[in-house]
């Protein structure tokens, strides 16, 4: 009797020490896009908060390209311990499975899922000297002249709002690739660009600075940062694209280590200056379960393939 329960205790100790005492060293959060970009700007954000709750340093390693596929496969191939978290999107865990060929990961098995964070809006923006005041004089322009205006984009969440666009009014426009957001909006303010779709997060410091206007955003209604642009849905009917935003581990970490971060977070996420700080850069957080955001996660695969079989986009 009291040989098993010394083996008993010792079972404790040896499995549950792992998990109690994570995290012991800095976690690092990959993010799959530029410096810059929402992704980063709400990664950054979140790990100041987590480094205060977790106790333990929030190191941001910035892996960007191929849709985000390049961090979001890191992730997938690191050790199950709980130190290597992927800042997903939209983008990692459900664009780049359809726009691309092929992703050397599976988006729903190979990730644990930790929490939904949140959505961002997409906002239509033009250099603030350019002479397109609104959607219909955009696409007036781009009607008058075939062939000669031209879109950037960084991202899917970029990419998809405009080919949308592009595709229902069947306007003559070029699409310009860029290997992140900010390099694209950096081309729509020196005018080699015309326009694009980007993450209200990365646009609303040269909006506010009077650099770029903004023409429409993508949610369902007006954003409250923006007051007075109107949604894109004025001009596609119905029309909502959001960037949405996730955290996930490699599978296979523990649910004890899944189950702290995702506490952690929803922690984080409830403190008064986090909240107004993300709030203000045009994000709107909620922390959901592990359960919930494995279930939207699949539902956002499929929703993602539909789209890019609407537009045509041809797999890279």
């Amino acid at each position: 009797m009291r040989l098993s329960r010394a083996l008993g205790i010792l079972f404790v100790v040896l499995f549950a020490t792992p998990a109690a005492a994570w995290p012991d060293r800095p976690v690092k959060f990959v993010v799959s896009f530029a410096p810059g970009t929402a992704t980063d700007n709400l990664a950054r954000v979140l790990a100041d908060a987590l480094t205060t709750t977790l106790g333990q340093p929030i190191v941001i390693d910035n892996k960007p390209g191929a849709q985000g596929s390049i961090g979001a496969n890191q992730v997938a191939k690191a050790a199950p311990d709980g130190y290597t978290i992927l800042i997903g999107s939209a983008t990692t865990q459900a664009a780049a499975a359809s726009l691309l060929k092929s992703i050397p990961y599976d988006p729903v098995k190979d990730f644990a899922p930790i929490a939904r964070l949140g959505h961002i809006a997409q906002v239509l923006v033009v250099k603030a000297d350019s002479p397109y005041k609104d959607v219909a004089g955009l696409v007036a322009a781009a009607r008058a002249q075939p062939g000669k205006l031209n879109y950037g984009q960084g991202s899917s969440g970029n990419l998809l709002p405009a080919a949308t666009l592009v595709k229902r009014l069947g306007l003559d426009v070029a699409r310009v690739n860029y290997r992140s957001p900010p390099q694209a909006m950096a081309e729509v303010l020196s005018g080699q660009v015309q326009f694009m779709f980007i993450d209200l997060s990365a646009a609303l410091g040269q909006i506010r600075a009077g650099t770029l206007r903004p023409l429409a955003v993508s949610s369902a209604g007006p954003s409250a940062l923006l007051p007075g642009v109107p949604p894109i849905g004025d001009t596609l009917k119905g029309f909502e694209l959001l960037t949405w935003f996730a955290m996930y581990a490699p599978a296979g970490t523990s649910a004890a280590v899944v189950d702290s971060l995702t506490a952690a977070t929803r922690k984080a996420l409830a403190i008064p200056a986090v909240a107004a700080k993300l709030a203000d850069m045009g994000f709107e957080m909620y922390a959901s379960t592990p359960a919930e955001l494995a279930a939207f996660t699949a539902a956002e695969v499929a929703k993602w393939r539909a789209l890019v079989a609407e537009t045509g986009i041809e797999q890279e």
